[in-house]
């Protein structure tokens, strides 16, 4: 009987040999995928943004996916991400964050990327534009976004910079957050906790508002002014 198992233990060692290098090999070649995937797609934009005499050139730095979960990996190995291409960039530079942005938020669409949230304006336009992805891979890094964190919204109209106003959890039924707004507001959305096992209960939030640039406060400025003009001009009538 020792003899026996003696003679098995050699093959059983192979089998699980050969296992664990399959195993390697899959997660391997998932994560190898993803990457081209990532770098597809923002290609792809950048096809569509030359188009435009607006756009600017892209860099498209392979993605740090060392944060994402292996499920994450293959599921973006698997939505085909060559086949859409993005609307939006999404970038904030401090974590080294570049996400692509494409229309939806079925579960395709945020196996490729960030999904613009159905009936929130498209990036770069008024009101509130609500983007949401995958807590365990696109928006993992956000996790240590903080107030002040710059956010690059880029579409073949240009690029528009929002700075993070807030960060808050709320739960998930919580639906206030896709509200319109008065003014420009950009929303990102994930599920919370980050590494919560199962369905994470509860919505981790980011709100940022435009950043201001000189050429911003000098229209509004002549805007104000014009404005005051036409009521002087109606008083005196």
């Amino acid at each position: 009987m020792a003899l026996g198992i003696a003679r098995i233990s050699p093959v059983i060692e192979r089998l699980l040999m050969y296992i664990g290098v399959l195993g390697l090999a899959v997660v391997g070649a998932a994560y190898l995928d993803s990457i081209i995937g990532q770098r597809q797609a923002i290609a792809a934009f950048n096809a569509a943004a030359s188009v435009d005499a607006q756009a600017t050139a892209l860099t498209n730095p392979a993605p740090d996916q060392s944060l994402w979960s292996e499920k994450a990996k293959l599921a973006f190995t698997a939505s085909n991400p060559y086949e859409a291409v993005p609307v939006a960039l999404l970038r904030l530079g401090r974590l080294d964050l570049e996400v692509p942005v494409f229309v939806g938020t079925d579960r395709l669409t945020l196996n490729r990327g960030a999904g613009l949230v159905v009936g929130t304006p498209l990036p770069g336009g008024p009101g509130n534009v609500v983007i949401s992805a995958h807590r365990d891979s696109f928006f993992r890094p956000l996790m240590d976004a903080a107030v002040g964190d710059t956010l690059e919204l880029q579409t073949i109209q240009g690029t528009r910079n929002y700075v993070v106003s807030e960060i808050f959890v709320t739960d998930a039924l919580d639906v206030s957050v896709l509200d319109p707004t008065e003014t420009p507001t950009l929303t990102l959305i994930t599920c919370y906790p980050f590494y919560y096992v199962g369905f994470a209960p509860d919505r981790y939030i980011i709100r940022a508002t435009p950043e201001f640039t000189d050429d911003m406060i000098r229209s509004a400025a002549s805007a104000r002014a014009a404005g005051r003009g036409g009521e002087s001009a109606s008083s005196s009538i």
